[in-house]
C-alpha cells in the first residue's frame, strides 16, 4: 500500500466537522435574491480526483441528510473504471457550503467497493450503508461470475453503520439473506434508501435493488423491520423490464415509488409500485414524462401533503441530465409521481449521476458529478422550491418557520 492511500485510510479516524455553520436565514435568504448566483455558479465541490487522494477518478454520489448533517458518500477509484479496486470515501457539512476532508469510510483492499446506497434511521439515529464487494479481478460485465454465496469470486452484499458520518462500523457481510438464487451481481441504488413513516410497515428501512446477470436486470428491494440488525431481499419484479439505475421514495399512504434508469440506455425512464413496503412490485411500465439518455436519476421526496407547515402539499422531486451528460433539470410531482408538472434546469453544462436530499425547510440540495474527460469532480448546490416554481410554491406553510422531522436539528429554520 502506497503512503497516499495510509494517509488516506488514516483521515478516516482524524475526520474533523467543520468549523462553527453558517446561519441558513442568511444563506436562505442569498438563494433567493434575484441578483444571486445560479445553482450552477454557485456550487462547491465536494470530491475531486488526485487532489489530495490517490484517486483516477471518483464517481456515484450519495447524499442524505442524517439529523442536521449532510453526508456525502462516493467511490473513490484508483482505476476509471467501474471495478477500479474502489474505496467509498465520504464528506460531511453542517452548513451545505464548507466539507470536510473526504476520507475512507471503507477500504477495499484490493477488491472494489461499489454502489453506496444510504438510509438513515430517524429513530435510532443511525446512518446505514449498503453496497457491494467484487473480489479482485472480477467485473460487472464477467462472463464466469458465480451465483450463490459461498463461492470466494462472488459478488457480495455488505452493511455498515455510523452515528455521525465520520467513523464507520466494519462492514458486515449479509449476502446470505439479501440475494435472490441464481443470481451474479447486484446493485443497490446507488440513490438514497427511505425509512417508511407511514402505513403497516412504518419504520422499516428500504434499499432499492437492481440484480443482474448484466443486461438482464430485475427490480427488487432489501429492507430491515429491526433497525439494521438483519437485512432480507424481497420478491423480484415480475412484469415488465428494461431497468437499470434505481432511486426510490415513500408514497403518501406508506408505499413505495420507483425509477429506475433504462437498461436500453435512452428512451423513458421505467417506473413500478409496491404497496407492502417493498416485498412485491406491480408492473414496470415506461413514463413518458421522464426522458433518460443512459444515466442514473436522482428522486427524493420533500413533503406530505398532512404537513401544513411545509405548506399541505405532496412534493416528490426528480433529477436527471437531459443532454448527453449535460444540462441537469429538476422535475418535481405533487402527485406521487404520476405527473410532473414543474421542470427548470438547475445546473447548465457538465452534469451525470446526481442525488437529491432536503436541507432545511424550503431548501434542497443536489449533488452531481461533472465530467471532465477522466477526472470527475462531484460538486453541491441548492435552489430553494421558490426559485424552482418561479414564486408559485414556497414549499412552506404560512408561517414559514417549519422544520423537516429529524432531519434539521443543527440548521437554522429562520427566513
Amino acid at each position: 500500500m502506497n503512503m497516499n492511500r495510509i494517509a488516506l485510510c488514516t483521515a478516516a479516524f482524524l475526520l474533523v466537522l467543520p468549523s462553527a455553520p453558517v446561519a441558513w436565514a442568511e444563506h436562505s435568504s442569498r438563494i433567493a435574491s434575484k441578483a444571486e448566483k445560479s445553482p450552477s455558479e454557485r456550487g462547491v465541490d465536494v470530491f475531486v480526483a488526485g487532489k489530495g487522494n490517490p484517486y483516477a477518478s471518483i464517481r456515484i454520489p450519495c447524499l442524505i441528510n442524517a439529523g442536521g448533517i449532510l453526508v456525502a458518500m462516493a467511490e473513490g477509484r484508483y482505476t476509471n473504471t467501474d471495478q477500479g479496486q474502489n474505496d467509498l470515501i465520504v464528506s460531511i457539512s453542517r452548513d451545505g457550503r464548507k466539507w470536510s476532508k473526504p476520507a475512507v469510510a471503507a477500504a477495499s483492499k484490493g477488491a472494489t467497493f461499489n454502489n453506496p446506497c444510504l438510509v438513515y434511521d430517524e429513530e435510532t439515529k443511525t446512518i446505514w450503508c449498503f453496497f457491494q464487494r467484487y473480489p479482485e479481478g472480477v467485473k460487472e460485465r464477467s462472463r464466469d461470475i458465480p451465483t450463490g454465496w459461498e463461492d470466494k469470486r462472488c459478488v457480495r452484499n455488505f452493511v455498515m453503520s455510523s452515528k455521525n458520518g465520520k467513523k464507520w462500523s466494519k462492514p458486515r457481510d449479509v449476502t446470505a439473506t439479501t440475494k435472490n438464487d441464481g443470481v451474479t451481481i447486484m446493485c443497490s441504488g446507488p440513490n438514497p434508501g427511505v425509512q417508511l413513516t407511514r402505513g403497516a410497515h412504518k419504520g422499516r428501512l428500504v434499499v432499492p435493488m437492481n440484480e443482474g446477470p448484466f443486461g438482464s436486470w430485475t427490480l427488487a428491494a432489501v429492507y430491515s423491520d429491526d433497525h439494521g440488525k438483519t437485512w432480507r431481499i424481497g420478491e423480484k419484479s415480475a412484469a415488465g423490464g428494461g431497468v437499470n439505475e434505481v432511486s426510490v421514495t415513500e408514497t403518501e399512504g406508506g408505499g413505495l415509488f420507483i425509477v429506475s434508469r433504462s437498461s436500453k440506455g435512452g428512451g423513458h425512464r421505467k417506473v413500478a409500485r409496491s404497496d407492502d413496503g417493498g416485498g412485491t412490485w406491480g408492473e414496470i411500465s415506461s413514463h413518458s414524462e421522464l426522458p433518460c439518455v443512459g444515466c442514473q436519476n436522482g428522486m427524493s421526496r420533500y413533503s406530505f401533503a398532512d404537513d401544513g407547515k411545509l405548506g399541505g402539499k405532496s412534493r416528490i422531486l426528480f433529477s436527471a441530465p437531459t443532454n448527453g451528460r449535460n444540462d441537469g433539470v429538476v422535475k418535481m410531482s405533487y402527485d406521487d409521481g404520476r405527473t410532473w408538472p414543474v421542470s427548470k434546469e438547475v445546473i447548465s453544462g457538465p452534469f451525470a449521476y446526481s442525488v437529491l436530499a432536503p436541507v432545511k425547510p424550503g431548501v434542497m440540495g443536489i449533488l452531481y458529478e461533472v465530467n471532465s474527460g477522466n477526472v470527475r469532480n462531484i460538486r453541491f448546490t441548492t435552489f430553494t422550491v421558490d426559485w424552482l416554481t418561479d414564486g408559485a410554491d414556497r414549499g412552506l406553510g404560512a408561517a414559514g418557520d417549519a422544520r423537516l422531522p429529524g432531519r434539521t436539528e443543527d440548521f437554522s429554520a429562520d427566513g
